[in-house]
């Protein structure tokens, strides 16, 4: 009788430590560590596409970077499909939401150059700058997933052809920008730097497409959101720009709602009955004046995220 319960017993034993070793042992970027928090791991690859820095920690928080950043290099965070992520401090954070085909990576190469045919002018002087850099990664908090915010803004949006593997959105693109130059690319509508009265680098940037009269500019979600309000603001470089005075929206459910835009150089709102979509894209927008520039210095998408 001693001998069996002394079986019994280590059996008991046994069975508690692998328990113990199942929950405790550490786990891969595509799991989550103990405790249920978000693994997150950031890197820097050189333009062939070998890790030069990086951090190994898993945890949310700030991630060193000591190199300073040579054209080609990218950054590249692992973590969850939806995350924030801070690449530089001269640089707003951004909210972002990752396509499947990303499995949790999001890749950002470093912009370089400070004249205006070159990417860096769309960003301040001092961005990606010096030998130390932070990049901080975090999960979203529950007023970031839930409330009611600008579902538009993401300084990171990159130069990427739409439903691209790894896609990462907010994502803006259009069917023109004014001599290919990254200062009048999408991506500058929902960037969160809305200075206005003037055209061209940093802090001007704009979406500033080429004299056509078949314009379009989207914006697509990843995933369905709730949206009632739309915010757009037009480049006041009067005289040199002019404006478009209307526009159409269509929205990725089929409906559409036609916009009068003056030449205010403030916000300018425009309401509508909540609706549920993906995408929506501004088009049909008739200039003011046909041979003087237009452009957006903002474009803003107010509503709530879906759980």
């Amino acid at each position: 009788m001693q001998d069996l319960k002394s079986s019994t017993t280590m059996a008991l034993l046994s069975l508690l430590a692998i328990g113990f070793c199942e929950t405790s042992a550490p786990r891969g970027l595509a799991g989550k560590p103990h405790g249920g928090a978000a693994p997150f791991h950031v890197d820097v690859l050189d333009a062939n596409g070998t890790s030069v820095a990086g951090d190994s920690g898993h945890a949310a928080g700030a991630h060193s970077i000591n190199r300073e950043y040579k054209p080609g290099d990218r950054i590249e965070v692992t973590g969850s499909q939806r995350m924030s992520v801070h690449l530089d401090e001269k640089m707003p954070e951004c909210l972002l939401y990752l396509a499947d085909s990303a499995q949790g990576k999001f890749s950002y190469e470093v912009p370089h150059g400070r004249a205006e045919q070159q990417t860096g002018s769309a960003y301040a002087p001092e961005s990606f700058a010096g030998s130390s850099h932070t990049v901080t990664v975090r999960p979203l908090n529950e007023q970031e997933k839930t409330g009611y915010r600008n579902l538009a803004v993401n300084p990171c949006d990159v130069l990427k052809p739409e439903e691209g593997p790894g896609q990462a959105y907010p994502h803006s693109s259009t069917n023109s920008y004014s001599r290919n130059l990254y200062d009048f690319a999408a991506r500058n509508a929902i960037d969160g730097v809305s200075q206005n009265g003037h055209h061209g680098v940093w802090p001007y940037q704009s979406w500033g497409p080429g004299l056509r009269l078949d314009l379009w500019w989207k914006l697509d979600f990843g995933r369905p959101v709730d949206l009632d309000k739309i915010r757009l603001m037009v480049r006041a470089d009067f005289p040199h720009d002019s404006y478009w005075k209307s526009a159409v929206v269509e929205f990725s459910d089929g409906s559409l709602v036609p916009i009068q835009i003056t030449n205010s150089a403030e916000f300018q709102e425009f309401s509508f009955p909540k609706r549920q979509v993906s995408w929506f894209r501004i088009h049909d927008l008739v200039p003011e004046d046909p041979a003087r520039w237009c452009a957006f210095i903002e474009v803003e998408a107010w509503g709530h995220d879906l759980p």
